[in-house]
């Protein structure tokens, strides 16, 4: 079995400016969103801060840990990589606004 990873969840930006977010972990998660999870862990890097999120756009983070290896991801809505996207709407669809 594979270890479990934490996963910190923040969707910030858009029109209303209202920042959500979700704490989980892979344990929680689907099967094929936790191994998504697991392969961004050592290698996916963010996009160069040259990439335009635009205006009224959101900005998703992602705060990965298991235990040996954290990672902050954070992509503009329109830089979120394919094989992110189901992750980033389950993890939407669990978040609640944030302070």
């Amino acid at each position: 079995m594979s270890a479990v990873v934490r996963v910190g969840f923040r969707r910030s930006g858009g029109l209303a400016g209202i920042t959500i977010g979700a704490d989980t972990d892979t344990s929680q998660l689907p099967a094929a969103l936790g191994e998504t999870v697991r392969a961004l862990l050592p290698g996916h890097d963010s996009p160069p801060p040259s990439v335009p999120g635009g205006p009224d756009r959101f900005t998703y983070e992602l705060r990965l840990d298991d235990g040996k290896q954290r990672r902050i991801l954070q992509w503009p809505e329109t830089a979120v990589p394919d094989e992110v996207r189901p992750l980033i709407a389950e993890l939407t669809t669990r978040s609640r606004p944030t302070p």
